[in-house]
């Protein structure tokens, strides 16, 4: 009876201890793995710039987020809350595992401006349109300012101060992008002639040349001699600087340096004549004054965007050297070689080195506020006459394209348009 008794004791423990293992293993505090997922949003319509935040929830609704990966228009995103970048219909949704939820809509909305001009002198008019994502056009219902004074409608007339103008629009809730206009300068136009008394289609450009200089005033020419070993007796040493602009062949005319001029020159003159009708964000005053072999150089500029990545460039030319010239053309009389032919504007010493020197916050002048560079230098034992030198001074930007280019005769006095 005793025995029977203890084995029923024994037994009424083994049993409890096998369901109380067999409780914890089956997860009975609802840990396994969800069979659905559910992801909601706290905002469906948001404006570009603004931030939405998912949650995802099981089958239990026991809430997954942290664990979940959320694909905002099919591209994971690390965080639940996420900054959207464009403007749209976008479609989201979860995974956990291999269980994916369902598909919630996001709609983020924008509003986008635009004018009638980006780079204008002082004094005129732009217009300005304001557009939804959806190409809807807002402009009579959205508030437009300018450096963040409301104007009245959708146009206005630039004041007579140069610089850049901050535009913005607003439409209920929706703010704009910026959009930048300049107020800048008159543009010249740099044209760099990359020629040689052996090369015999060069008078090509040499007569296209005469016809620029023929239709407009604002066109400044340099002559880059090239032929090294003696071909040519006038040879600057420009490889590094043919290289980057990917020149192979000669002749070759690059405007403002970065833009080939179309061949045959002599028929694209108005190629050249267009650029000086753009608006520059840079104006350079230049002084020089030669003592002997020694001259000084001062040069201010106006440089109406900090951003650019500004460099200058200081070239001295030479004018009226003569040498005889390959002619395979049928300018300058068609002969197959041209006697005592004179080359002005030639290179023959550039101070600053041909890529220029990095204009800098160093050179600002607070009085002023223009930027100021001086400079003294012997000149080079290669110029035969210093009374026939004179200077070109341009500004480029980080891509090495000029944006401004004045020429002078030394002892000339260039200053800033008001």
């Amino acid at each position: 009876m005793k025995t029977t008794r203890l084995l029923q004791l024994f037994l009424l423990v083994v049993s409890s201890a096998f369901f109380s293992c067999s409780s914890s293993d089956d997860g009975g505090e609802g840990q396994g793995q969800a069979s659905a997922i559910t992801i909601s949003v706290d905002n469906n319509a948001i404006n570009l710039g603004q931030s939405v935040t998912f949650t995802v929830t099981d089958d239990q609704n026991a809430n997954v987020t942290s664990e979940a990966t959320i694909y905002f228009s099919g591209t994971a995103i690390s965080e639940s809350t996420y900054t959207p970048t464009q403007a749209g219909s976008f479609v989201v949704n979860a995974k956990l595992g291999g269980v994916t939820s369902n598909n919630i809509s996001v709609t983020v909305s924008s509003l986008v401006i635009s004018a009638s001009k980006t780079s204008v002198f002082p004094g005129e008019t732009i217009t300005l349109t304001a557009t939804g994502n959806l190409g809807n056009d807002l402009t009579s219902e959205a508030t437009f300012f300018v450096n963040g004074v409301e104007i009245s409608g959708n146009s206005y007339t630039t004041s007579e101060f140069r610089g850049i103008d901050q535009v913005t629009a607003t439409h209920g809730t929706l703010e704009s992008n910026v959009k930048s206009i300049l107020k800048g300068y008159s543009q010249k136009v740099l044209v760099e002639d990359y020629t040689g008394t052996w090369c015999g289609w060069c008078p090509r450009v040499a007569y296209g040349i005469e016809l620029v200089e023929d239709a407009t005033d604002n066109a400044v020419i340099a002559a880059i001699h090239r032929g090294p070993n003696g071909y040519d007796p006038f040879n600057y040493p420009a490889g590094d600087l043919e290289s980057k602009l990917g020149i192979k062949s000669y002749p070759a005319a690059m405007l403002n340096r970065t833009t080939e001029w179309n061949t045959p020159e002599p028929s694209y003159v108005n190629q050249v004549v267009g650029l000086t009708q753009s608006v520059s964000p840079t104006a350079i005053a230049l002084s020089s004054a030669l003592n002997g072999t020694t001259l000084d150089v001062n040069v201010s500029m106006d440089i109406l965007d900090e951003t650019l990545g500004a460099k200058l460039v200081i070239y001295v030319l030479e004018d009226g050297l003569v040498a005889e010239q390959t002619n395979y053309t049928d300018y300058y009389g068609g002969a197959d070689y041209l006697s005592d032919f004179v080359h002005d504007n030639v290179l023959r010493q550039v101070p600053t080195g041909l890529f220029g020197e990095n204009i800098t916050e160093s050179d600002l002048d607070g009085n002023t506020n223009l930027y100021v560079k001086n400079y003294s230098f012997q000149l080079d034992s290669s110029i035969a006459d210093t009374s026939k030198i004179h200077l070109v001074v341009f500004v480029t930007d980080i891509s090495g394209k000029a944006l401004n280019v004045v020429g002078s005769q030394i002892g000339e006095k260039i200053v800033i348009e008001d």
